[in-house]
C-alpha cells in the first residue's frame, strides 16, 4: 500500500519526518484526512491538534496554525507557526496561559485589533489545554522507527 511522505516543521524545528498511513489535522476548512494519492491541496491551519498515523501507532502534535500543502506523489508538508507534541505540554503552563488570556478578554477597554489578539490567544490556550488533557494518558514519547526525528 502506498505511504505519504510527511514532513512537519516550524520555524525553530522538525518535529516529524516520517511515512504514515493517513494524517488529520485542523484546517479552516474543517478536519482534514489525508490519505495516499489524495488530490494536491493548501489549506490554512487552526489551532487543533494533527493526528499522524502509520502502521497502527498514532502522533499526537498540537499546532497553532500555519499552512499544510499536499503535493503530487504523496508529499505533504506542514509548516506550522509553532507546534509541540502532546507529551511536550505542560498542563499546569497551560492553565495559566489560559487564566491570563481569560483575565485579559475581561478588560472592557479594547480596539478591535487588540480584541481579536487576546480572542486568539484564548482560542490558542483553550486548545492547547484540551489537547493535554485528552493525551494525558498517553504522556510518553511517540514510538520512534525508521523515518521518525528524536527529539
Amino acid at each position: 500500500m502506498a505511504k505519504i511522505h510527511f514532513q512537519l516543521v516550524t520555524p525553530e524545528r522538525t518535529l516529524l519526518n516520517q511515512e504514515l498511513d493517513s494524517l488529520s489535522c485542523p484546517s479552516k476548512l474543517g478536519q482534514l484526512t489525508i490519505l495516499p494519492n489524495h488530490i494536491p491541496l493548501v489549506a490554512n491551519l487552526v489551532p487543533g491538534e494533527l493526528i499522524a498515523r502509520s502502521e497502527g501507532k498514532e502522533n499526537y502534535v498540537y499546532v497553532t496554525g500555519g499552512f499544510i500543502e499536499i503535493r503530487p506523489h504523496n508529499q505533504v508538508i506542514v509548516l506550522a507557526d509553532a507546534a509541540e507534541h502532546h507529551y511536550e505540554i505542560d498542563e499546569q503552563q497551560a492553565q495559566e496561559a489560559l487564566r491570563r488570556a481569560k483575565k485579559a478578554m475581561a478588560e472592557t477597554k479594547r480596539s478591535a485589533e487588540e480584541y481579536a489578539a487576546v480572542a486568539a490567544s484564548l482560542e490558542k490556550s483553550l486548545v492547547r489545554l484540551h489537547v493535554a488533557r485528552k493525551r494525558a494518558h498517553t504522556r510518553t514519547a511517540p514510538i520512534t522507527g525508521e523515518g521518525v526525528l528524536k527529539e
